[in-house]
């Protein structure tokens, strides 16, 4: 999103690799929100953004593995991602762990899940300078070549063959999901939650800093906060078929920019969902600037498989409303997540390896567990 993007104020503010979508990418923005899904999860995520002919914008892939396990208080996930972009000029590689720690208790017909998280990645990034030209390489008559044709030479010597140090990227995050009524089949839930990124270091060496300079600098990433707040309502029930209606409002803040996101998600029987949403930076008195403000589009379907497993497609398309209009080509996000139900942790430490759903949901949009009583997402309701 734009508001990750470079902006030179003063300051330079890295970009912080992104993705679209909220929905399907919650652990990415929220670690509170690893595996809250209710099932063994593998999935992968590719977004293209301002990809013209000839050439390569920006490129983020991301693969997760996430597990809830109803066995214990705790969730986790595993990550790898890369990220490039002008033109695969800049390259960052990642890679780290997240885990979910929920506390639940009921008040009154309401059941509540606070959930905490903390996720420990680790990135590096490259720049390909053989494909830039310095300035004493340039020659008054033939530009970057000799007269007979070879390219000059520069004096400038890359650090690290253009790599900077292994850099962390840790965040924590807070997340509060509301069943309202676990009584009624039809009640609606609330999540909201805050999320601090790059939010601390543990010094200034390799691996254990938060420095991402490439030029040996110390340049520090600045924190990232990001908060958010869906309900999900039951508009109708008839038989088994089950309309629902997910409103979502989404804040980012890094450095001096602010970003903004607010839409609604239509889903019949968690199998198609369609959704609108409008993404605008709140802008900065400060800054010269035009916003760029963009509207997004997304599609998901999916379905059960045997009962035990589940495959989930989802595609975004954007497009810029303002400031940028159309100098650059749209954004596109590729999802697919294979969900399976059953826990091989869980099964490891003696318990029960089935992730216990089936006819101990609840409601349709989330599925209370017994003992523990984690609020999961409903994904396997028919």
């Amino acid at each position: 999103m734009v508001s990750l993007g470079l902006i030179l104020q003063g300051l330079l503010y890295g970009q912080d690799p992104f993705f679209l979508q909220f929905t399907n990418a919650e652990s990415f923005f929220n670690p509170s929100l690893t595996g809250f899904r209710g099932a063994l999860s593998v999935s992968a995520k590719y977004k293209g953004q301002w990809n013209q002919s000839g050439s390569q914008g920006f490129q983020t892939l991301s693969t997760d593995i996430e597990e809830s396990l109803p066995c214990s208080f705790f969730d986790y996930g595993l990550h790898v991602g890369a990220d490039q972009e002008g033109d695969g000029l800049l390259r960052t590689t990642d890679f780290g762990g997240r885990i979910a720690g929920t506390i639940a208790f009921d008040a009154g017909y309401s059941s509540h899940n606070l959930r905490f998280g903390l996720a420990m990645m680790w990135a590096s990034k490259r720049v390909d300078y053989s494909r830039l030209i310095f300035s004493d390489q340039l020659d008054p008559k033939y530009g970057s070549t000799n007269s007979s044709g070879v390219p000059n030479a520069t004096s400038f010597v890359p650090f690290n063959d253009g790599r900077s140090l292994w850099f962390i990227q840790p965040a924590v995050g807070f997340s509060h999901r509301i069943l309202l009524n676990r009584q009624r089949f039809r009640s609606p839930t609330i999540l909201y939650g805050l999320a601090i990124h790059n939010a601390f270091s543990l010094g200034s060496k390799d691996y254990a800093g938060n420095i991402e300079s490439i030029l040996e600098q110390d340049t520090r990433l600045p924190m990232r906060w990001h908060a958010f707040l869906s309900t999900e309502f039951v508009l109708g029930v008839k038989d088994r078929t089950v309309i629902t209606l997910r409103p979502l409002a989404v804040y980012q803040q890094q450095g001096p920019i602010h970003y903004a996101e607010v839409g609604s998600r239509l889903s019949l029987n968690r199998n198609l969902a369609v959704g609108f949403s409008y993404h605008f930076n709140l802008h900065h008195q400060e800054s010269p600037l035009t916003n760029t403000d963009w509207y997004g589009i997304q599609v998901e379907v999916g379905g059960i498989i045997q009962r035990s497993r589940r495959i989930d497609l989802g595609l975004a398309y954007a497009g810029n409303l303002t400031g940028l209009r159309n100098g650059f080509g749209p954004i596109l996000e590729l999802s697919l997540a294979v969900h399976f139900a059953s826990s091989p942790s869980c099964s490891l430490w003696g318990y029960a390896d089935e992730v216990p759903y089936g006819d101990k949901i609840k409601c349709p949009t989330s599925t209370l567990t017994p003992g523990r009583r984690k609020i999961y997402e409903s994904i396997w309701y028919k």
